[in-house]
């Protein structure tokens, strides 16, 4: 989409671009198979000191230590990590001697996995799909799915991935997850840059974020509007559901889980009614 027109600036075209878009309206193009963003975003998975793509080292570090314990990880179990990226949390229950699999969509993460971890681990392995295509079964006794990733899906996407991963467990076998909680506050705003090149392209460009409230359930919108110096648009947009500890549970029950453990994160801090976020350790019944 373009916004200049026979050189004359569309003001039209870019008060549609920054609107209020629908719930779940799709982004305008496939911004995971751009080599850039692709680069990008590997830059900040791999960066110990930034809380982006990945969480920090000391975080990943905490975490994996905490579901190694709380699960038993060691060589007789089967692990697959979901939305792995370049295999952090995978190399670190690698290390227990467990059979692990990362699976992610982003060919620059799984390629840098490829390279640097499975040459090291023979018990690791890496695949590239969509993990709501997810179609194994009995297969594993725990899966994770790390840093709010769960919080993205709709609802349709939710159910879709519970009964995945549900099939795709062994009987008994754990799903972990963390979510952001309703009680982590949220407010609707507007910004405007202009990049010098940056995360969504090399060259020049202004962008302009918004931020959506959307209620019962309570969902966070984010609208990233990029313009380009041609004025070709580009839309990007996240949707992040905030749940309630019922909402998740009620949830988790309607897919076949049992919950067997409610904690403050996956770092496993004690629960506490005021948390932002919940860790879920969720059993195959």
């Amino acid at each position: 989409m373009r916004i200049i027109h026979n050189d004359k600036l569309d003001l039209g075209a870019l008060k549609d671009s920054i609107e209020r878009p629908a719930l779940y309206t799709g982004s305008t193009d496939r911004f995971w198979d751009d080599p850039h963003i692709s680069g990008q975003m590997l830059s900040l998975h791999l960066n110990p000191e930034v809380e982006a793509a990945s969480r920090k080292r000391e975080t990943i570090d905490a975490e994996a230590a905490f579901i190694i314990k709380e699960t038993g990880m060691d060589s007789g179990k089967i692990v697959l990590d979901l939305g792995c990226g370049p295999g952090l949390y995978v190399r670190k229950f690698a290390e227990t001697g467990a059979r692990v699999t990362g699976l992610d969509m982003s060919e620059g993460s799984l390629q840098y996995a490829e390279a640097n971890i499975q040459p090291y681990y023979s018990n690791a392995s890496f695949l590239k799909m969509n993990y709501l295509e997810l179609n194994m079964v009995d297969a594993f006794d725990v899966v994770t799915l790390i840093y709010y990733d769960f919080c993205v899906l709709s609802p349709d996407e939710e159910r879709l991935l519970l009964k995945a991963v549900h099939n795709a467990l062994k009987k008994d076998g754990l799903f972990i997850l963390d979510v952001v909680t309703a009680k982590r506050n949220i407010e609707e705003k507007t910004a405007v840059s202009i990049c010098e090149g940056g995360f969504w392209s090399p060259e020049r460009y202004m962008e302009i974020y918004n931020s959506y409230i959307y209620t019962d359930p309570l969902i966070e919108g984010s609208q990233y509007t990029i313009i380009d110096e041609a004025g070709e648009i580009r839309i990007i947009r996240f949707y992040h559901r905030h749940f309630t500890l019922d909402e998740l549970s009620e949830l988790l029950a309607e897919c076949g889980f049992a919950i067997d453990k409610v904690i403050n994160n996956l770092q496993g801090d004690p629960f506490t009614a005021d948390t932002e976020t919940l860790g879920i350790m969720a059993r195959k019944i």
